[in-house]
Parts: structure tokens; C-alpha cells; sequence
């Protein structure tokens, strides 16, 4: 079977084979009959797998009647009429199909090639025993039967039927082929179409595809009965290139006939001509490039067409309106930007002006004519922390532009010529703007000159320099604290200036509670000239920490100096003045008393003795202004007054002398 099986399938590589839906194979065996309407009728049948018959066939009418008593396989004229591989194959069938299979799986394969083999073949169905004729069969639908033959001759329990027809009645050909479509590329044409309606009484299974009148295949393509339509049924790879073709394409039944034809016309690119040039050159020279190929020598080239873009990947724009001609083999492209990357493509034209496929891009780089011109316009704007510099485009192709600094050469030791310049932008800036971030440079004076460098980084000659001077930022020296004092209740500082001493404008004092806090500025800045400081707002008793800061006159402060410590002790509290009094009846009799202000830190109490032998009553204070009022008992004419100051903490000093209010009431004070 292998060798036989091994036949079929040389046999099978002959057709297009498509998804085959097979009744004869799904039902049991089929039996199928067409008539050509004048008294012929053609049969033909396939038996279900397993079931061929020994003996051959019988051929009847639905009355009964026996039209061929027998058919066999082998038959010697239908085998005769088959190529010598075919007829080995069918010398072998009877032993194969005789014998049971141990591979049921290789044995259906050699069925459905049997199948395709009949229903593409009715020579082959023929030489199988699965194929018959009948002539001058009179007018009147019938069925056929075909009855199955066991090896003496006896039938069998195998009946095949057909569907039935009149001999009268010519069987409707198959449909034509519906939705065709064609496709070409550098394989052929491609064909496809939709798959027919299913037809169980009589199915489709191959085609018939002409071009431009001939046939392109010596055997009807086998397609089967259902398929996908978007893919490709026939490829018709011998089409003539640069050709319109018209195809017609016919749906052929197991009996050969044809459908009428669907039509469809194309024109077929010769592909060989439009292949690109293999290998494609660019080389830059200055303004422009020069792009070379080798011409082909091809009967439908019709020339060359360039494209170019300015990326790998496209987009992509054609050089020329009219295709170069087909011996051409370069393109020069003038009047290009230096420094900047062009990308080159050649495709091949053919004669109705289709384009081929793009070659691989080549590349090149081309050079200005010249260098860009020099920079103009450069100004310099120095910031606290920056050097702006600002200049004019130069009207020319540029990347962007370099910037230089140095420093100036000092009077009589040159000029800006011999300067080193120093480049401060590793990569050009596009802008006619730079930012020279210079930091806490001061008193300096600095030269700026910019250039342009072109896209083929060719240099611009340098532009004038600019001089520009710093502000002088530097701090003033750090003040020392000489000596410092808590004594009397009151802080004193004595401090001196840094060299030079006329750096030093102001002096800040700053106080605070602990060495970690710097402290805050106590009162208003001190003169440049100013050694000493005192703090009459301390605590006795209190610990402070005591810094300076130094400013110049630009508002430039030094480092604060290390705090020293400083223990206030308790202040000297001074007497006072008597008090002047004065009676008062309004609002109600009573006393004023005015008296001098207390000193820094101080305040004044009041206390008034109503009689030489009782003791002292506050009646008013602690007063940090200059007045006071109190309301004595009335009629009481021995009544004094006397003042004392008190500190912060409470602390009271000597008290005045007492007043007593003259009997006259004149405010003068009395004798005590």
C-alpha cells in the first residue's frame, strides 16, 4: 500500500488541493448522473471506505432494469488511455482495497486521494470502475442505481442511487465563479474567489483558470468545496510581465463541465525591472552630495527616480518631476546645508510610470562653502551671581554658538589678543543668550567674546571682546570683642574693627540666652566709628552671650564672632529728687506729684505718711513717667510724700526726702 499510496500522492502534488467536503466519502458512498438533454447520461460513484466490492458494479434504472450487467476496475481500454504511473496504480488497487489495514489514519488519506483522483478525473474514474455512460435513453426523469458485485458475481448489500434526470433535459451546469479577485506581486497573479453554494447532488470541486484565452495549468485546479477566501486559490507565475492580462476562471463538475465564465482583467509590473539598484552610494562634498548606483540594463526599465529625507525611516521626498533615464547611474543634489545628514533612496520606473521598491538608503554628510561669519552685537550684563551676554544672529546655517572668557590683561601687559580664552559651553547654544554663572567672583574684570560653529562644525572667526568688571562682593573682616562687662546692672562692650578698619561701615550687636543660639540684633546698627556698646536691658543676676557682626558699606556682612559670656550684677540704684506737690480740688481734693523720670531699667514708687509717728504707704507705682496723683484723708495737714525708684526685680533704692503740701495749699514743699 505504501508504494501505491506513495504513487497517489506523487499524482496528488499535481493539483491545487483545497479542503475537500466529499459526499461520496461522509455518506455512505454517493452515486451522481447528468444528462446532456439528448439521450445521454453519464454516472459516476464512490463507494464508502471499507466496502468496495470484489466482483465491479451493475448498473439499473429505477424500473428495475438492468442498462450494464457490468463495470469493473482494470477495464482494459480505460486503461490503456492512463499514463503508465496511473495505470501500475490501478494494476495494484484490487490487492490494496482487498486487504484490511492495520493504519486507518494512512488508509483514509488513500481514499480521499482515490476521490479527488475520480472527481477530477474521469479517465481515472474510468480505469477505478466508478464511471459509465448510457446512450439513447428515452425522454423521462429516472434514478440510477449502481449495485456492488461480490467476486462471483452475485450483488452485494451495496446499493448506490443517484439523484434522478430526464435524458431529455440537459443537468444546469455549475455555477460560476463568484467575487473574483486579483493580486499580482513579484511571485505572479494571484486569483481567488468565494467558495460555490453547497451542492450535495452534484458538487464542484475544481476549476478552470485561462489567461488571455489559454488555459495555464494542463489539469482542471482542484479546490474542494469550501475554502478561505482571502487567501489565494491559483498564482499564476508564468503571467508576461509588463502586460495587461484578462483571466477567466470556470467551476468544473466531477464530470468535467464547465460553468460560464467570471472575467477579470489586470496589468502584470514586470517586478525585474522595477527591482532597485543592489548597492546605492552618497558622498558629501561642500554645498552637496553626489549619490551613485549601478544602471541596469532591463527591456521595460523606463529610468530611475531619487528620493531623499533627513531620517533613516523617512518621510520621504522625490528630487525630480520626470524619471532620470534608464542608463543613469548618479544624482548630484546641490545647494544642501552643511553638517546636516541626508538620506538617499533610488527606485526603478516603469513604463506606465509605476514605481519599483526603494533600494537600501545610503548617507552622507556634506560641508558648508564657507565658515559662518563673525558673531556682532555681544553686550555683557553682570547680575549678583551671573554674567549675561547677549548678541545678534549671524544670518547663516548654524548649530548654535560657542562661548569664551578671560581674563583681562592687565595695563601695559598686553592686550585682549594675547588672552587665554577659555571655552565655557562644552556643546553650542542655539540662542543668542548665555548665563556665566560666575558665584561670589567679585572686584574682577573679565573678557567675553562668542563664535558661530556651523551644523559641519566648521568655527566662525571669534567676535569683539567685552570687558566687563565685577561689583567687589567679598565680606569685611571679622570684629574682635576686646573686653566685655556685667557690672552695675548693666553690660558694657568694648570691641575693634578688622584691617582695613574703612571696610567696616556698621557694626551689628547680637545677644542671646545660650551659646547654640546666635541671638537677635539688639536696636539699631552701630557707626563704623563706634568701639563701645552698653545693654542697659538686662537682668541682674541673668547670663548673656554677646556677638558682632561686621557690614560694609554694599550691605556685605562679616562671619559672626565666637559669643563671649557675660553675668550681669545687681545695679546701683541712685536717690532721687523730692517730689514737687501740688493740692488739687478737681475732681476731688487731693495731691499731684511730679518728678524727674527714673533711669534706664528703674521705676518709681510713691509712699505718703499720714502722721510723724506712722509708717510709710505705697499708694502709686511702680510709674515709669514723670506723674502721679493721690487723695489723703481730708483735713489732714501733717501728711507727706517722699519717692523711691525700684528695679525690674523689685529692688528698692534710698527713698527722697519727704514734702509735706504748705498749709496754704501753694504747692511749695514744707520743712521736714
Amino acid at each position: 500500500m505504501k508504494r501505491v499510496f506513495g504513487k497517489l500522492a506523487a499524482i496528488g502534488t499535481l493539483l491545487l488541493i483545497a479542503p475537500l467536503i466529499c459526499p461520496a466519502q461522509e455518506n455512505g458512498g454517493a452515486a451522481f448522473a447528468v444528462s446532456d438533454g439528448h439521450g445521454n447520461i453519464q454516472l459516476l460513484w464512490f463507494p464508502p471506505a471499507q466496502q468496495w466490492p470484489a466482483g465491479g458494479w451493475s448498473v439499473s434504472d429505477s424500473s428495475g432494469n438492468v442498462l450494464i450487467p457490468h463495470v469493473s476496475m482494470g477495464d482494459a481500454s480505460a486503461v490503456a488511455a492512463l499514463p503508465i504511473e496511473d495505470a501500475d496504480t490501478i494494476k495494484r488497487l484490487p490487492d490494496v482495497l482487498g486487504k484490511p489495514q492495520a493504519n486507518e489514519k494512512q488508509q483514509q488519506n488513500f481514499i480521499n486521494l482515490l476521490g479527488l483522483r475520480a472527481f477530477s478525473d474521469l479517465n481515472f474514474a474510468r480505469a477505478l470502475g466508478l464511471y459509465a455512460t448510457l446512450a439513447n435513453v428515452s425522454p423521462g426523469a429516472r434514478a440510477y442505481t449502481i449495485q456492488g458485485l461480490g467476486a462471483q458475481g452475485n450483488p452485494t448489500g451495496l446499493k448506490l442511487v443517484s439523484q434522478p434526470v430526464d435524458a431529455s433535459q440537459a443537468t444546469a451546469l455549475p455555477p460560476s465563479p463568484d467575487g473574483v479577485q486579483a493580486m499580482v506581486d513579484e511571485s505572479g497573479v494571484s486569483l481567488s474567489w468565494n467558495p460555490p453554494a453547497e451542492n450535495r447532488a452534484l458538487p464542484a470541486i475544481s476549476c478552470v483558470v485561462e489567461r488571455n484565452g489559454s488555459s495555464i495549468s494542463v489539469k482542471p485546479f482542484v479546490v474542494g468545496t469550501q475554502w478561505n477566501p482571502k487567501l489565494s486559490l491559483v498564482v499564476d507565475r508564468s503571467a508576461p510581465p509588463n502586460t495587461a492580462v484578462a483571466y477567466k476562471i470556470y467551476t468544473v463538475d466531477a464530470f468535467g463541465r464547465r460553468s460560464q465564465p467570471s472575467s477579470i482583467r489586470i496589468f502584470f509590473p514586470d517586478f525585474r525591472a522595477l527591482a532597485p539598484p543592489a548597492v546605492v552610494q552618497a558622498a558629501g562634498s561642500p554645498g552637496k552630495i553626489l549619490v551613485t548606483w549601478t544602471a541596469g540594463e532591463k527591456p521595460n526599465l523606463a529610468g530611475y527616480v531619487v528620493e531623499r529625507s533627513f531620517m533613516a525611516n523617512g518621510p520621504w521626498e522625490t528630487l525630480m518631476t520626470q524619471a532620470l533615464p534608464p542608463g543613469t547611474g548618479q544624482y548630484e543634489d546641490d545647494n544642501l546645508r552643511g553638517g546636516t545628514s541626508y538620506y538617499y533612496r533610488v527606485r526603478a520606473v516603469g513604463p506606465r510610470g509605476d514605481l519599483g521598491p526603494p533600494s537600501f538608503a545610503a548617507c552622507a554628510i556634506p560641508t558648508n562653502p564657507g565658515a559662518p561669519p563673525a558673531v556682532a552685537g555681544l553686550t555683557a550684563d553682570a547680575g549678583q551671581t551671573r554674567v549675561r551676554l547677549t548678541w545678534t544672529p549671524v544670518s547663516f546655517p548654524v548649530a548654535g554658538y560657542f562661548v569664551e572668557r578671560g581674563a583681562a590683561a592687565p595695563s601695559g601687559q598686553g592686550s585682549a589678543g594675547s588672552t587665554n580664552w577659555v571655552r565655557l559651553n562644552s556643546s553650542a547654544v542655539p540662542e543668542p543668550l548665555y548665563d556665566d554663572y560666575i558665584g561670589t567672583a567679585s572686584g574682577d574684570t573679565l573678557e567675553y567674546r562668542v563664535l558661530a560653529v556651523a551644523l559641519d562644525n566648521a568655527e566662525g572667526p571669534p567676535s569683539k571682546a567685552v570687558e566687563v568688571t565685577l561689583a567687589d562682593r567679598s565680606l569685611p573682616g571679622q570684629p574682635t570683642i576686646t573686653s566685655a562687662s556685667g557690672a552695675g546692672g548693666k553690660v558694657v562692650l568694648t570691641f575693634a574693627p578688622a584691617m582695613p578698619e574703612e571696610r567696616t561701615a556698621q557694626f551689628l550687636v547680637l545677644r542671646s540666652g545660650n551659646a547654640a543660639d546666635q541671638g537677635v540684633v539688639l536696636g539699631d546698627p552701630l557707626p563704623g566709628s563706634a568701639r563701645d556698646y552698653q545693654d542697659l536691658y538686662v537682668s541682674p543676676g541673668e547670663t548673656y552671650f554677646y556677638r558682632l557682626v561686621a557690614v560694609d558699606a554694599a550691605g556685605n556682612r562679616s562671619d559672626v564672632t565666637d559669643p563671649v559670656i557675660v553675668r550681669v550684677g545687681s545695679a546701683t540704684i541712685p536717690k532721687p529728687a523730692p517730689p514737687v506737690l501740688k493740692a488739687v480740688s478737681q475732681p476731688s481734693p487731693g495731691v499731684t506729684l511730679q518728678f524727674d523720670k527714673a533711669p534706664a531699667g528703674l521705676s518709681v514708687v510713691v509712699e505718703r505718711q499720714d502722721a510723724p509717728a506712722k509708717g510709710w504707704l505705697r499708694v502709686a507705682g511702680p510709674i515709669d513717667g514723670t506723674t502721679a496723683s493721690d487723695y489723703p484723708p481730708a483735713g489732714n495737714s501733717q501728711v507727706r510724700y517722699r519717692i523711691a525708684y525700684v528695679s525690674a526685680s523689685g529692688e528698692t533704692g534710698d527713698p527722697s526726702d519727704p514734702v509735706a503740701l504748705a498749709n496754704a495749699g501753694s504747692g511749695a514743699p514744707a520743712a521736714h
